[in-house]
């Protein structure tokens, strides 16, 4: 049996319509047992339902929160011991970061559906912020900034919302104090630690990223004077940030994040907020520990 897990919110309402054609898909050559989340993060409920169930293959219709979510649910099953499927994503959220590192057919519901028909699969790697597991990319300051504006009410939606949010943020967010490993605490606009090459949408964050090397990259952009952030940002839609002198990248399997200590430090993992027990995080990487279809 095929799971089938919808999350109907996500795109706007787009992922109820592409859930119908994945499940028509998918039916042609497979039992499909179609799971509907109920809330924002009900997913990792309706896994527990799908593995209960005997799920022998998971396809996630959503975006990368949906994703987050579901793989954060079965990272926690395996680690309890319990057999866990392959995954596989149909992209129906904004920005559907991780499926560009994932280079399955995301977008195209037969050729998804004839992937997991062939159950050829793959191992992929975890990041880990502290114990919270994220499959593309975790990060800390202006990415958390939009993140927090954007929950407060607003008249934009969408994809708009998210560009008149961070076009505020560009001019208000003050920067976060940061000392990543033991280089100096320094001002920063943001850090990123990506397992997937794109983030927020649109920024090649880390052009030489890959999900399957038992490695991270770091990225840290620096304190940048408020009239220079938009062209260091738009700089990272061109993958060509990391020749800024704001910008360091480094690549390794571990890191140790520290702030204020006096203050829990707020993050995002795949798009989704949280808060650290204490000013300092380790972040580190399972290598080979999500099963994927392709």
């Amino acid at each position: 049996m095929i799971a089938l897990l919808v999350n109907p919110a996500a795109g706007g309402g787009r992922a109820a319509p592409r859930a119908d054609a994945m499940e028509r898909a998918l039916a042609a050559g497979a039992t499909v047992r179609r799971y509907t989340t109920t809330g924002r993060g009900d997913e990792a409920r309706q896994v527990t339902r799908a593995l209960d169930d005997g799920a022998q293959g998971l396809v996630v219709v959503g975006g990368d929160g949906a994703v987050h979510h579901a793989v954060s649910a079965l990272y926690r099953a395996a680690r309890a011991g319990r057999t866990t499927p392959p995954l596989a994503v149909c992209a129906a959220g904004t920005g559907n970061d991780f499926v560009k590192s994932l280079g399955t057919p995301s977008h195209d519901v037969a050729a998804l559906a004839a992937l997991v028909h062939r159950g050829q699969t793959r191992r992929i790697d975890l990041g880990m912020m502290g114990d919270v597991p994220f499959c593309n990319a975790a990060g800390l300051g202006f990415d958390v900034d939009v993140l927090t504006r954007m929950q407060r009410p607003s008249i934009w939606r969408g994809t708009a919302a998210y560009v008149v949010t961070a076009l505020t943020a560009l001019r208000g967010f003050r920067g976060l104090d940061l000392q990543l490993d033991d280089a100096p605490r320094q001002r920063h606009l943001m850090v990123v630690f990506a397992n997937g090459h794109v983030f927020g949408g649109a920024f090649r964050i880390a052009p030489g990223a890959r999900l399957d090397n038992g490695q991270l990259h770091a990225v840290a952009i620096g304190e940048v004077a408020r009239w220079q952030r938009p062209a260091v940002l738009g700089l990272a839609v061109l993958g060509r940030h990391l020749q800024h002198p704001a910008v360091t990248s480094r690549q390794r399997s571990a890191f140790v994040l520290r702030g204020d200590d006096r203050t829990p430090l707020r993050f995002e993992a795949d798009g989704e907020l949280y808060d650290a027990p204490s000013g300092e995080i380790a972040v580190s990487v399972l290598p080979a520990a999500l099963t994927v279809y392709g």
